[in-house]
C-alpha cells in the first residue's frame, strides 16, 4: 500500500492562521492496512471487505412529471415555483433530478445497501409517494439496490394523514393552488390564479406508507435473513404504542421501527422517532425533535434498542442504525451561538439534543447513530463514563452542500465513512425555462425576482450555493437583529470590524451609524479618524486602528487583504460552513478565509470568560437568552452588544477548527474515537 499525504480541509482550519505555518495530515489508522484478502475465509463468515451502505439524507422528493389530474392548467410538469423554492431551506423541484444522479452514481459504484434517513418525501402526499416508486424500481431492477427508509416529519405529516395544500407553477408563469381539502375557500391573486382540488394531494399516513413501500424496509422479504420489530408483529395494526399529549389525551399512535438482515453480518436498524402527541380534538402535534421526546414516549423502543445492540455484538454484526433525527448535540457545540448571531429557529437549543437524551442512547447500547434533518454535514462525539456515542449527520440532497454518506464496515467495530457530494447532476437546469416564464408573469404583476442568480447556475452544487445565499438575501436575514441586519447591508469591511471591535468607548447606536457611513472598502484611516474626531472618540479609534494594524501583522497580512472581505462575506461563509462543514471549504475562497480567521481571532478578546469552548449565558447574549438576538432594534444597539455578536462569531470559527472530522474518516467504535482521512490518498 502506497499512501500519499495532503494537506486536508480540516487540517487548514485546525492550524494556525500565521503565515508559514499548516497543520499536518493526519496519520492512518493502522486497520486501514487490510492483509484479509490474502487469508482463506470462511464461507459462512460475513463478507465486510465488500459491504457498503449508502446514506442519503432529507431527499424531499418531489415528482416532477406527477399526476395531480391537473392537465388543463399544465400538461408537461407539475412543478413547484422556483419563488417558493428560494423561501424554502430545500429546492422544490431540482431534487428530482438529483436524487437520480445520485442513484445512478451508486449504481456505477456497485452499492446495493441505500438507506433513506427520513423525508424521503416532501410530505408524503398519495401521488409523490406512487412517484418516488415509479422512479426508483427501474433502478432496483438495473442495479439490484435494496432500499431502506425511516420515516421523517415530511412522511407522515400525521399518523393517519391530513390535507395538503400546495402552490404550483402553472405553464405561463402564475401559479395554481392545489388541495386536497375539499371544503377550502380561495381568493385569486395576481401570482396564485386557480385553485384545483384533488385527493391526489392529501398527505397520506402510516398504514398508506406501509402498504405503498412495503419493500423498502417496512416489512419483511424474503430475501431479509432476520427481520423484527419491536412490537413482534409486521402489521400495521400491532406496530404502535399508546401516546399521552400534553392535555392528558391518550391514543394508540403507529411506529415503523424495524431491523433487518440483508446478508449475513449486517444489521440495519431503522428507528422511528417522529413523535406525534394527540389532542383532544382528535387532531396530533408532531414538534419534530426526535429523540428528545422519543426517550419520554418510545421506552419501548429504547429497551428494544438495547437488546439489539448486545445481540448485534454477541453475534458479530455490523449494527448500523440510522434514524431521521440526530441524537446527540450537532454543530459543535454552537448552536445556541447560531441562534444567538442569526436567529435561526431551525438550529436552537430546542431542536439540540440534550446530554441526558445522549446518555440514555449509550445506555441501550447505541455507538453510532446516523440522522438527517437539521440538513447539516456534521460528525459529532458523545462521552461518558459507559461508553461513546458518535451522531453523524447526512446533509440534504435538496439544499446545500448537496452529498451522500457512504458507510463501509470493515468490522462489527471499524466503520469507514465517506462523503459525496453531487455536483454534475444531468437535467439539473431543465426547468430553468419554467422558471423564465415564471420571471416574466412576475415582473408583469409587479412583484419581485429576488432569484436571478439562481438561473446562472454552472452546475448541481453551484444551484444550491446559490440558492443559500438567495434564501439569507430575500428571508433569513430579515429574521436578524437589527444591529446584524445593518452591518450585512452596510457590507463593512473587516477591517473596520475590527477597528470596532478595538474601541474602548462603549458608543451608542448613532454613533455606530455615523461610523458605519464612512467606513467602507475607500475611506482612508484619516477619513474615519476625522468622523471619530466629530464624535469625540478620535483618540480611541487612533489606538483601536493601531491595534488591528498590530494584530494582522502577526499573520503576515496587510490593510487591503483585511479590505477585501465585509461582513456579509463573512455571514455567508459562516453559514455555509454550518451546512456543509469541511464541505463547504471547496467552495469558499481561502482569500476569504483567512482574513475571516484572523478577525475572529481578534473578535474572541471580547469573550466575556475568555475561553471559547464554553458559553456564559449571563455575559455573551443580551438579556442572557441567545433567543433575544433577534430582537436587537438598532436603536437600543450600542457597541458593547455589537462586541457580544462577534464574541460569538469567534467561539463559532472556533469550534469550526476544532470539530470532528465530516467528509472522510474512520470510526473505532469500541473507543468511539473518529480518525480525519481526508489529507490521504490511498493507492492499494
Amino acid at each position: 500500500m502506497e499512501i500519499t499525504k495532503l494537506l486536508s480541509r480540516r487540517s487548514f482550519l485546525a492550524g494556525s492562521a500565521k503565515a508559514g505555518t499548516v497543520a499536518a495530515a493526519a496519520p492512518l489508522l493502522t486497520a486501514c492496512t487490510d492483509d484479509s484478502k490474502d487469508r482463506p475465509q470462511d464461507p459462512g463468515a460475513p463478507d465486510f471487505a465488500n459491504m457498503k451502505v449508502a446514506m442519503l439524507a432529507d431527499v424531499h422528493f418531489h415528482d416532477v412529471f406527477g399526476d395531480y389530474e391537473f392537465s388543463d392548467y399544465n400538461s408537461e410538469v407539475t412543478i413547484r415555483s422556483m419563488q417558493d423554492s428560494v423561501g424554502s431551506t430545500r429546492m422544490f423541484n431540482e431534487n428530482y433530478f438529483a436524487f437520480i444522479s445520485a442513484l445512478e452514481e451508486l449504481g456505477e459504484q456497485g452499492i446495493k445497501y441505500i438507506c433513506l434517513l427520513g423525508d424521503f418525501t416532501d410530505d408524503g402526499q398519495i401521488d409523490t409517494l406512487a412517484g418516488f416508486n415509479r422512479v426508483v424500481k427501474p433502478y432496483i431492477e438495473k442495479y439490484g439496490f435494496e432500499f431502506f427508509i425511516a420515516n421523517g416529519n415530511h412522511d407522515p405529516v400525521r399518523p393517519f394523514g391530513r390535507d395538503q395544500t400546495k402552490n404550483f407553477l402553472r405553464h405561463d408563469g402564475a401559479s395554481v393552488q392545489v388541495t386536497s381539502d375539499f371544503n377550502r375557500g380561495f381568493t385569486p391573486g395576481s401570482i396564485v390564479q386557480e385553485q384545483h382540488k384533488t385527493e391526489r394531494m392529501f398527505g397520506a399516513g402510516y398504514e398508506h406508507m406501509f402498504d405503498v413501500l412495503a419493500d423498502y424496509g417496512f416489512r419483511n422479504k424474503p430475501s431479509y435473513l432476520h427481520y423484527e420489530t419491536p412490537w413482534g408483529s409486521e402489521q400495521f395494526e400491532d406496530r404502535g404504542l399508546n401516546i399521552t399529549g400534553n392535555d392528558g389525551t391518550t391514543a394508540w399512535c403507529p411506529d415503523a421501527t424495524y431491523l433487518a438482515e440483508p446478508e449475513n453480518g449486517l444489521w440495519i436498524c431503522s428507528v422511528d422517532m417522529n413523535i406525534y402527541t394527540p389532542r383532544e380534538n382528535g387532531d396530533w402535534d408532531l414538534r419534530a425533535i426526535g429523540w428528545e421526546e422519543g426517550k419520554t414516549h418510545k421506552k419501548e423502543v429504547f429497551e428494544w434498542l438495547k437488546d439489539v445492540t448486545r445481540r448485534a455484538e454477541e453475534q458479530g454484526k455490523a449494527l448500523i442504525i440510522f434514524s431521521h433525527y440526530p441524537i446527540t448535540e450537532y454543530l459543535n457545540k454552537s448552536a445556541n451561538d447560531f441562534y444567538y448571531v442569526f436567529n435561526d429557529a431551525s438550529y436552537n437549543n430546542t431542536r439540540v439534543p440534550t446530554p441526558d437524551t445522549a446518555d440514555q442512547a449509550i445506555a441501550a447500547g447505541i455507538k453510532v447513530q446516523f440522522g438527517g434533518h437539521i440538513h447539516v454535514n456534521d460528525t459529532a462525539v458523545h462521552r461518558n463514563e459507559q461508553g461513546s456515542l458518535v451522531n453523524i449527520q447526512s446533509p440534504s440532497l435538496a439544499a446545500y452542500t448537496p452529498s451522500y454518506k457512504l458507510v463501509k464496515p470493515h468490522s462489527p467495530d471499524l466503520f469507514e465513512i465517506e462523503t459525496h457530494t453531487l455536483k454534475h447532476v444531468r437535467d439539473y437546469d431543465a426547468l430553468f425555462p419554467y422558471y423564465r416564464r415564471e420571471m416574466d408573469w412576475r415582473e408583469w404583476a409587479g412583484a419581485d425576482v429576488p432569484w436571478k442568480i439562481m438561473l446562472e447556475a454552472k452546475d448541481y452544487r453551484d444551484l444550491m450555493f446559490r440558492h443559500l445565499e438567495v434564501l439569507i438575501e430575500i428571508s433569513l436575514k430579515n429574521r436578524w437583529g437589527e444591529d446584524m441586519k445593518t452591518l450585512f447591508e452596510a457590507r463593512t469591511p473587516l477591517f473596520w470590524l475590527m477597528a470596532l471591535s478595538e474601541l474602548e468607548t462603549n458608543i451608542n447606536s448613532s454613533q455606530i451609524l455615523s461610523l458605519l457611513n464612512v467606513m467602507n472598502d475607500t475611506a482612508s484611516d484619516d477619513d474615519v479618524i476625522s468622523r471619530a474626531d466629530s464624535l469625540n472618540i478620535g483618540a480611541d479609534m487612533i489606538q483601536a486602528i493601531n491595534a488591528v494594524y498590530a494584530h494582522i501583522a502577526e499573520y503576515g497580512l496587510n490593510r487591503q487583504q483585511m479590505m477585501t472581505a465585509a461582513f456579509n462575506e463573512i455571514c455567508l461563509a459562516t453559514l455555509y460552513q454550518r451546512n456543509g462543514d469541511e464541505l463547504a471549504l471547496e467552495d469558499l475562497s481561502y482569500k476569504l478565509l483567512i482574513p475571516v480567521n484572523v478577525a475572529t481571532d481578534l473578535f474572541a478578546r471580547h469573550d466575556s470568560d475568555g475561553d471559547l469552548d464554553t458559553i456564559d449565558w449571563e455575559h455573551d447574549y443580551v438579556g442572557g437568552n441567545p433567543k433575544n438576538g433577534g430582537e436587537v432594534k438598532m436603536e437600543d444597539c450600542d457597541l458593547n452588544t455589537i462586541k457580544s455578536r462577534f464574541a460569538a462569531l469567534a467561539r463559532l470559527y472556533y469550534q469550526f477548527r476544532h470539530a470532528q472530522p465530516a467528509d472522510h474518516f474512520f470510526i473505532d467504535l469500541k473507543l468511539g474515537e473518529v480518525q480525519d482521512m481526508a489529507g490521504n490518498k490511498l493507492f492499494i
